[in-house]
């Protein structure tokens, strides 16, 4: 659909006694960059498609970051694994029975600290690239940001 051979097009579009060396090359220049932004259109095209075909799932993830970073070895070299989450703290009433609730100073309970909504309180997953790996780390933040989950934290690192 997308496919065109300009070539051909201008020999049938073009009446059979126009059609000598001289007028098919002039036309053949006049219509260069017509020829170059379609094959930006289908480069953008491409890249659409293969973004759109992954989304925040793990396996996808991964599986998009090999083939962008890592696509001529055999073996994955990129993985993602859960990362430790500090617990969120909720407070309750007195009358719901539950162990959060909050005290006085001079009160012998433990003290509870509390994180704004913009404090890290760690991260969802941790994305792994093998040493032998050269990525530009911009490049793969932004993707992962890209096709994450709403809310997801995430670290990269390399072993």
């Amino acid at each position: 659909m997308f496919n065109f051979d300009f070539q051909k097009l201008i020999y049938n579009l073009l009446p059979s006694f126009l059609r000598s060396e001289k007028m098919q090359s002039w036309l053949n220049a006049l219509v260069f960059p017509v020829k170059t932004l379609h094959a930006k259109f289908l480069a953008y095209r491409d890249d659409v498609l293969f973004s759109l075909s992954h989304n925040g799932q793990v396996l996808s993830l991964e599986d998009m970051l090999n083939r962008l970073f890592n696509p001529d070895d055999l073996h994955p070299r990129i993985y993602i694994s859960d990362g430790p989450r500090k617990a969120k703290t909720y407070f309750y009433n007195e009358s719901e029975n539950k162990s959060t609730r909050l005290h006085n100073l001079g009160e012998s309970y433990p003290p509870v600290y509390l994180f704004n909504q913009q404090e890290s309180t760690g991260f969802d997953f941790t994305v792994w690239v093998h040493n032998s790996i050269s990525f530009d780390y911009n490049r793969m933040f932004s993707l992962i940001a890209k096709h994450k989950a709403a809310g997801f934290q995430f670290q990269i690192k390399t072993y």
